[in-house]
């Protein structure tokens, strides 16, 4: 029998507080006490088949329990799927799915039909989901452009995805939704660049003449990664960052920032830092200013 006392059937305990009114049901509540308890008794619809009794926001492995409750061969997939991965994804609703043909979409619940497939369907906390490279290129190929841009410089630093495998996808999947911003995104970061302003950097470089330089390199010191630098004049030890029109709008990122510029100052490199506005309103300026930091460290 449920517990009637604790206010959830007992096997919620066990997906993540979520049940369906079958369960409930079979647990001991009547029709007429489910009714109650989603109409003014605390418990809400979280997607599809599946309830709870949330004090807080609904977060993945609820959304996840809710899929799978309400129809069992379906795969999260794109947000759902990243934020079970721990990609640094919002999740949106309604919550996307791969199901098979004769599944439509319920409440909360979008259904699509093809993956972007790089690899078989996984489990994560012994729930399915597309794989994480799946996952991340689902969520390239379907994000909105400046949040496919930031998860891209996230996978990229990870090897998680590289632009050569993205190409790859595209080739084998022309006419597909998703193709342009894929291939979008591809152009962008050809030179290592994980964004706009990163593509207009390198450009400028290569128009100034300076060389000896590689995009997207880890740094290390003592204690160990530092981290990944948008520019590396590694034989004089400069460091160069570009702020982009997105930069520092987290104050998690504007900390974590500022600590590893102290970390690189430490370890030796001169950091150099670079805004939108100085590549696209003063790009002499700019490369007078590393091409003078360079011959005072050569």
């Amino acid at each position: 029998m449920g517990s009637h006392r604790t206010g959830t059937p007992s096997i919620s305990a066990r997906q993540a507080g979520v049940f369906t009114a079958a369960q409930a049901r079979d647990e001991g509540w009547t029709p007429d006490q489910i009714r109650h308890r989603l109409t003014r008794g605390g418990w809400q619809q979280i997607a599809g088949r599946g309830l709870a009794a949330l004090d807080g926001p609904v977060g993945p492995w609820q959304l996840a329990w809710a899929t799978h409750l309400t129809w069992p061969d379906v795969v999260p997939c794109r947000t759902l799927a990243g934020a079970m991965h721990g990609l640094p994804v919002h999740l949106e609703a309604p919550v996307d799915v791969y199901a098979p043909p004769g599944r439509r979409r319920a409440s909360g619940i979008r259904v699509h039909r093809s993956p972007w497939t790089l690899d078989e369907p996984t489990t994560v906390r012994g729930l399915p989901c597309t794989s994480l490279r799946t996952t991340a290129l689902d969520c390239l190929a379907t994000l909105d452009w400046p949040r496919a841009l930031d998860l891209y410089a996230w996978l990229s630093t990870r090897d998680i995805l590289t632009r050569d495998l993205i190409l790859d996808v595209i080739r084998s999947g022309t006419g597909r939704h998703g193709v342009p911003q894929l291939l979008r995104l591809a152009r962008v970061v050809r030179t290592g660049a994980v964004s706009a302003a990163e593509d207009l950097f390198h450009q400028i470089l290569r128009r100034g003449g300076l060389a000896g330089w590689a995009a997207g390199q880890k740094v290390f010191d003592d204690v160990g990664l530092i981290g990944v630098v948008d520019v590396l004049f590694r034989a004089e030890r400069v460091v160069v960052e570009i702020d982009g029109r997105r930069a520092h709008s987290d104050a998690r990122v504007f900390q974590q920032d500022r600590e590893r510029q102290n970390r690189l100052l430490a370890a030796g490199y001169l950091v150099l830092r670079f805004t939108w506005w100085d590549l696209t309103q003063r790009a002499d300026s700019v490369v007078d200013q590393i091409r003078r930091a360079l011959s005072t460290r050569s």
